[in-house]
């Protein structure tokens, strides 16, 4: 496997890279069913609207923009007449919260490899796309299975305003990090937003296919994971 000299900081991906759902069905039909309290719609037609949400955010995510929980909330509830803003706020808050019922598992490998990396000097940091779940959220899932106290820095794109590839939030958190992108290396499961992203801004980058092989034809990394712990033997660490 390649080596990756000069390294001062990791920075991670979230969603399919630290954390995956235990249960993405179980919220989504929190989701849907806190949105039929709201308007007269069978399961099928609210799954419906809730779907179409989450297309109008993906749209977005690929244009690196961004389209939260709390507009997802609004679009459901104003295509259906309702635009008063407790009604929008209510709906938002469980977009938001669901997956904290549900809950998330580490991956496999993940925190003994920070905690590799911390020994060795090198700092740690996230970078991370938000969909229906936010920063304030995911700093909490990250903290129920231990991974939060090993992050220096958590950049949420629905806190920096911009999702990846953008480079803003890679920088903003290769800034708090102190490293320069040359001696930093993110990693992440998709090509279009965390190797490119790393790659556009002059970071380093391997894509960790532990949990999701991307096989898109957007630009490969220069280096492709299994486990968490073979970037250990990237940076040529021997701990």
């Amino acid at each position: 496997m390649k080596r990756v000299e000069g390294i001062r900081a990791v920075t991670y991906d979230c969603w399919g890279t630290l954390l995956k759902d235990r249960d993405w069905e179980g919220a989504m039909s929190k989701r849907i069913g806190a949105l039929r309290r709201f308007v007269d719609l069978d399961e099928t037609e609210a799954e419906a609207l809730v779907e179409e949400a989450w297309v109008r955010h993906d749209e977005a995510w690929k244009q690196v923009e961004t389209f939260g929980p709390g507009r997802m909330a609004a679009y459901c509830l104003e295509a259906r007449g309702i635009d008063d803003d407790d009604s929008i706020a209510s709906l938002t808050q469980t977009f938001e919260e669901a997956s904290l019922e549900a809950g998330v598992e580490r991956v496999e490998g993940s925190l003994e490899t920070m905690e590799k990396l911390q020994q060795a000097n090198i700092r740690i940091g996230l970078v991370c796309d938000t969909g229906f779940t936010p920063g304030r959220v995911v700093r909490d899932l990250l903290s129920d299975v231990g991974l939060l106290d090993h992050l220096e820095v958590t950049c949420f794109s629905d806190e920096v305003g911009v999702p990846k590839p953008g480079g803003d939030i890679f920088a903003k958190a290769l800034a708090a990090l102190g490293a320069r992108p040359p001696e930093a290396i993110h990693i992440g499961d998709l090509r279009r937003t965390d190797i490119a992203g790393a790659h556009d801004v002059g970071m380093h980058a391997a894509r960790y296919k532990g949990v999701h092989d991307d096989r898109t034809d957007a630009p490969e990394a220069e280096i492709v994971l299994t486990d968490h712990r073979q970037i250990l033997e990237v940076l040529g660490l021997d701990l």
